[in-house]
């Protein structure tokens, strides 16, 4: 049965394992695009029994991988879809995952799965709060890595007050938007002490600007422009996504910047056998790397030493759950989302302390 939720890090470091005639496919699967879905899904565990025909695999593996693929596409997941579809497969069965991210098609077929993307998935801040804000109505809404926007229960006593003042034709959208802030500032200062999860704002002047103007908040607030009150929930889903975007490629420059500070100290590394070594070791906080860039090889996971190899895995990614593994925090990027002259196109940590030489 499909899971609606990322593997934990322990998993992570099993699936990295080396496997035999290993299958991995990202596939974007929506209810929208159910059909094209199911073809994209059959078309690349067709084309895995092809590749591994052509390599040898004998009738039996492949007649297994024809199971797997009626298997998965008599799933209950295909009931329930959000965006995108992973799975990992290999002779004696398969684990689909199904993700509200925005996974790119991939198919791989070797030794090791392709954790790239998934890890990407688990490590990327994919959670944000939104608020629909018009004269008539205002609602705060969630949406997380594993779980589409919805919107959030208000006590109703305080929700009908706010709405009262905002209604009452006496009272004007100023002393109205002022006391939408005051709560939703109450309600997500509660649910995110941190600050640190971004809040879209939907809305449209003058109502943006007061309530720019009445929320104290520390968090990011970002403008989505529109009329609020037509939107579904899978539209404010939609935007919040092409939002975080943005949001997380800023993010990610900003913390190579912060990297980059520590050069003078020792706490900046670039180099990925320096990092590897620094990874197992704990001494890795925040590793931020390309994710889309196949760096194959192999990490032991005693020394920290890199071999690198065709044969291997993506390093990267390995490292990546390492330092996830020694409560680190990992960044993975597009080379084009980071603004910084400190970044490589490659990978930079910033360390806890310098390593030992």
């Amino acid at each position: 049965m499909a899971r609606y939720e990322f593997p934990t890090t322990a998993e992570l470091l099993e699936m990295g394992e080396p496997k035999e005639n290993a299958v991995t496919i990202y596939v974007p699967a929506t209810a929208a695009e159910y059909d094209v879905a199911r073809t994209a899904v059959k078309s690349s565990m067709d084309q895995a029994i092809r590749t591994l025909r052509e390599r040898g695999a004998d009738n039996a593996i492949q007649e297994s991988f024809h199971a797997i693929t009626e298997w998965i596409l008599a799933d209950d997941c295909w009931d329930v879809l959000s965006r995108s579809l992973a799975i990992f497969a290999t002779a004696d069965g398969a684990e689909i995952f199904v993700l509200p991210n925005n996974l790119e098609p991939q198919l791989q077929v070797g030794k090791y799965w392709d954790l790239g993307q998934i890890v990407r998935s688990v490590a990327y801040p994919q959670r944000a709060y939104a608020l629909t804000l018009s004269a008539n109505e205002w609602h705060i809404w969630s949406a997380s890595a594993t779980t589409e926007a919805h919107e959030l229960k208000i006590n109703e006593g305080d929700f009908a007050d706010a709405r009262a003042h905002g209604d009452d034709k006496t009272q004007t959208l100023e002393a109205y938007t002022k006391r939408v802030a005051r709560k939703v500032e109450s309600v997500l200062s509660h649910a995110d002490p941190s600050g640190e999860i971004p809040l879209f704002l939907f809305a449209t002047d003058p109502l943006e600007g007061m309530f720019r103007e009445n929320f104290n908040g520390r968090r990011e607030v970002v403008l989505v422009p529109g009329n609020p009150d037509t939107l579904r929930p899978d539209e404010v889903d939609t935007a919040i996504r092409a939002g975080l975007t943005d949001v997380n490629a800023a993010r990610a420059s900003q913390t190579v910047g912060v990297i980059a500070d520590g050069v003078s100290k020792g706490l900046a590394a670039t180099d990925i056998a320096d990092i590897a070594r620094g990874a197992v070791g704990g001494a890795v906080d925040t590793l931020v790397y390309d994710f889309t860039v196949d760096t194959l090889g192999r990490l032991d996971s005693v020394t920290g030493e890199v071999t690198f190899s065709d044969e291997g895995y993506d390093l990267m990614s390995r490292i990546a759950v390492v330092v996830l593994g020694n409560s680190g925090k990992v960044v993975p990027v597009r080379s084009s989302e980071v603004d910084s002259e400190f970044w490589n196109d490659v990978v930079v940590a910033r360390l806890r302390y310098p390593l030992a030489r």
